[in-house]
């Protein structure tokens, strides 16, 4: 009879390690398409120790051992640093497609307004004192300046809108930290209970150090408690253990964000890799030199539009006037550069004769044109700009910042490339597939079926047994 009892208690003990087979497979099932979601498999072991019926042992079923998850340890170890680069050259690459504003060729900017008004003064100087195409003329100049503000302007909006996403993914990273530290917290927990791994935390606990390495380019690094700690490049913790630091925004003097880490009350700057360092990158590095590129082209054109108009005559007898504001300094000048307010209310002060009282004389407005191919001199603009006549300066200005533009666009597919290989590496070896699971609910269902059986046979070999006696 000790044996029949043993029967059922091992077959009761058995049904159960299956229905755990059948939740696992369930549980795969279900989070086939959730993403994040690695794979679980449950593990069955004979069930020790044995029992010893005579003069032989007599085994005790099974039992479920452990439920494991799909990971290759390989794969997770060179992902997070995969997909902080290619978040930091997309993020980079994308915001510095901003340069376009100053493509020499593009409708409306900078290249066909400074055309424009060469064109414009071509025409005047065979007929200096026409009121129409004085009006033309100062209309041109209006049009370069604001062309000039424009591709300024759409260059500051892109390094606004990079402070924007920063402070926004600075928040997003700062969450996430703080939830990657109460992961941790969590799964020390579950730990100690004895309960064997918590498979659903850990990948909860992955997804955050995913979206931080995106984001931050921090690294995960495994403690000797079993404790996931992320390194922001250069070293500094964002996460050690159960506690998480904080990133802030840190306006510079340009107004413009930096990356402050604070841990315990002290604060110290940090270079951010993933899609806020790219930002980072691009916003104080290519995005920032264009526009100081363009301030000097401006400055530099404007001064020696003035020079020349200064030294000329208008159709009211006044001279010693400038035909366009740029300031005192290069700074700001793409933004401020506009006609004078002298020239702008009233096209008869252009300054179109080389002497006064000759309305005919068309003298400076060929002085004008001819700065076209005056080069600009050292000191009056960058040494970028030394050397170039306007129309050569801003092909410069756009082809150094349009081969940076190019050159980070192909970092970012390739670093692309990579991450996403690897993201597809890592779904097959850690991705659900239906076909498989269903396989295995299949095993598990017919092995509780037989296991079923055998509790049958086992009640009725017992109730035999009791009739006997």
């Amino acid at each position: 009879m000790a044996d029949l009892l043993s029967i059922l208690s091992s077959s009761a003990a058995s049904l159960a390690a299956q229905r755990a087979a059948a939740a696992t497979a369930s549980h795969n099932l279900q989070n086939a398409n959730t993403p994040g979601y690695a794979r679980q498999r449950a593990v069955l072991a004979t069930a020790l120790p044995a029992q010893q019926a005579g003069g032989a042992w007599i085994g005790r079923g099974a039992t479920l051992a452990q439920v494991t998850q799909a990971r290759d340890r390989f794969l997770e170890a060179q992902l997070p640093a995969a997909q902080g680069r290619a978040a930091r050259s997309a993020a980079a690459s994308s915001l510095l497609g901003a340069v376009q504003v100053l493509d020499p060729e593009a409708e409306g900017g900078p290249g066909e307004a400074l055309g424009g008004l060469y064109a414009a003064l071509t025409e005047l100087s065979q007929a200096p004192s026409d009121p129409g195409l004085r009006q033309a003329t100062v209309a041109a100049a209006r049009t370069l300046a604001l062309s000039l503000n424009r591709a300024r302007q759409g260059l500051e909006d892109a390094r606004a809108g990079a402070d924007a996403r920063i402070a926004a993914g600075l928040s997003d990273a700062n969450a996430l930290a703080a939830e990657v530290a109460a992961l941790n917290r969590d799964i020390r927990a579950a730990r100690a209970a004895g309960a064997g791994e918590p498979n659903d935390l850990l990948d909860a606990r992955q997804r955050s150090v995913d979206r931080l390495a995106e984001l931050t380019g921090a690294t995960p690094a495994a403690t000797s408690e079993g404790d996931v700690s992320l390194l922001l490049p250069g070293g500094s913790a964002l996460v050690a253990g159960l506690s998480a630091s904080t990133l802030l925004p840190q306006p510079g003097p340009d107004g413009h964000l930096s990356v402050q880490l604070a841990t315990g009350g002290v604060c110290a700057d940090v270079a951010p890799g993933g899609e806020l360092g790219g930002l980072l990158d691009a916003s104080s590095g290519p995005l920032k030199d264009a526009i100081t590129a363009l301030d000097q082209l401006a400055w530099a054109v404007g001064n020696q539009l003035n020079a020349v108009h200064r030294a000329g005559w208008g159709l009211d007898g006044g001279t010693g006037r400038d035909l366009l504001d740029v300031g005192a300094t290069a700074a700001g000048a793409a933004r401020r550069i506009a006609v004078s307010a002298a020239v702008a209310a009233d096209p008869s002060r252009l300054a179109t004769a080389s002497a006064a009282g000759q309305p005919g004389d068309a003298g400076n407005v060929l002085a004008l044109l001819a700065t076209s191919t005056t080069r600009i001199a050292t000191g009056q603009g960058s040494d970028l700009l030394a050397g170039l006549d306007a129309t050569g300066a801003l092909s410069r200005i756009t082809g150094t910042f349009g081969a940076a533009a190019r050159g980070l666009a192909a970092s970012a597919a390739q670093d692309a490339g990579l991450a996403g290989h690897l993201a597809t590496m890592r779904e097959s070896a850690s991705g659900v597939s239906v076909d498989e699971e269903l396989l295995e609910m299949e095993k598990a269902q017919r092995a509780y079926e037989a296991i079923s059986k055998v509790i049958q046979a086992s009640s009725e070999m017992f109730d035999t047994l009791l009739k006997l006696e």
